[in-house]
């Protein structure tokens, strides 16, 4: 993770006005993001300090939190934050610091009955209220929390699914507002016959957002993936399309495959033309996801430096699909699918990454057909840093 720069220049100062004008010409005139926003720290650190902590990111997964007093550390763009499930069975995210002399409380997943500093025990309840301070007023002196103004540092919190989302600044749209569009996608699909069957990472030589306008751009697939153009070709492909930071393709295809919609249970109630529909999206800035008749799998994105991305494959399966012995074959031919086609993307990546540092490029040269997506990606990136 790039370190915080301490004194952040305007987005104007660091990417140049030249180049983010060209960005509001439209699509077939204009360019996207120039060289800078994908190579410099100082980018980055604009990132991390105007975009993701101002609007919903994914934080973690409720999975892993199966019970009261599940607590899970997480680093959301740098800052230490913690899930906790509650004695209520209700989801809430904590800063990871003690409100006494900034300790980090929580280091690994743990189920406690409490949260208690490691540095001078204070304690406090899983809702985050101070439970108590030994020694606060001197040998023996504890202090039994009367004091309703120590408490845990609250962030907005918000759980569709599976997924578990945080606002560190707190003034994002509301979380039923920002999620909304992502729901209607689903229509008819079930996601409760939904279980989680397991996910895989990589680490890719590029920027976070070279991954994710690669995921939404459908134009480069006849070139890089013959397995998925044989598929799905490019005669039923149409551009992705945008609307207020929501990022949405779909195709019909003609018979179901291995590793995708075949083999495997599939979404109860799908009739034959929902059985072969697929469909993706990305809720900006980096929740992604992909849907077939037997599978929903979240791409995951997490910024590590201006040249480098953990990419993240979580695979969710219908019904005993997930883990029993009887689907082993067949799931393997899932996951299979996914990291072929990863694979596919990665050296690509790498290449945008490396032409990202040519004097020789600068914004591109956009498709007026292919390429309304990433530009309008690329002006939410801008929008989110200034």
């Amino acid at each position: 993770m790039a370190e915080r720069i301490e004194q952040l220049r305007t987005v104007e100062e660091v990417l140049g006005v030249q180049a983010l004008a060209k960005m509001g010409l439209p699509l077939g005139e204009a360019s996207s993001l120039p060289n800078t926003a994908y190579t410099s720290d100082e980018f980055l650190a604009l990132e991390n300090e105007r975009l993701f902590p101002r609007t919903w990111v994914l934080a973690g997964f409720v999975h892993q939190l199966p019970e009261p007093g599940s607590i899970l550390p997480v680093r959301i763009c740098g800052r230490p934050v913690m899930l906790v499930r509650t004695k209520s069975g209700e989801i809430r995210a904590f800063h990871n610091v003690c409100p006494h002399r900034g300790t980090q409380l929580v280091d690994r997943a743990c189920r406690r009955a409490a949260i208690t500093c490691p540095y001078h025990a204070w304690s406090f309840t899983l809702e985050g209220d101070l439970k108590g301070r030994p020694h606060f007023h001197g040998p023996d002196e504890h202090d039994t929390a009367d004091d309703d103004a120590v408490h845990l540092a609250a962030v907005a919190c918000g759980v569709w699914f599976d997924f578990v989302f945080v606002n560190l600044s707190g003034d994002a749209e509301p979380f039923e507002a920002y999620i909304a569009p992502v729901k209607a996608c689903f229509g008819d699909h079930d996601l409760s016959a939904l279980k989680p069957a397991g996910m895989f990472s990589q680490e890719v030589p590029a920027n976070w957002k070279l991954a994710l306008e690669n995921y939404i751009e459908p134009y480069h697939v006849f070139a890089l993936h013959p397995r998925l153009l044989t598929f799905a070709p490019m005669s039923i492909r149409t551009p992705s399309s945008a609307k207020g930071g929501f990022f949405y393709n779909e195709y019909t295809v003609s018979a179901l495959e291995s590793g995708r919609g075949a083999d495997l249970p599939h979404f109860p109630g799908l009739d034959a033309e929902q059985m072969r529909r697929g469909f993706w999206f990305n809720r900006f800035p980096s929740f992604a996801l992909e849907v077939y008749a037997d599978q929903l799998v979240l791409f995951r994105v997490i910024p590590l430096a201006p040249d480098r991305t953990l990419e993240e494959f979580h695979i969710y399966l219908v019904g005993d699909a997930a883990d029993s012995d009887s689907y082993a074959a067949a799931r393997a031919d899932v996951f299979k699918t996914w990291k072929d086609l990863n694979d596919e993307d990665v050296g690509i990546l790498e290449r945008l990454q490396i032409g990202r540092q040519s004097p020789g490029f600068d914004g591109g040269s956009l498709s007026p057909y292919w390429d309304e997506a990433p530009l309008e990606f690329a002006r939410c990136v801008l929008n989110g840093v200034r």
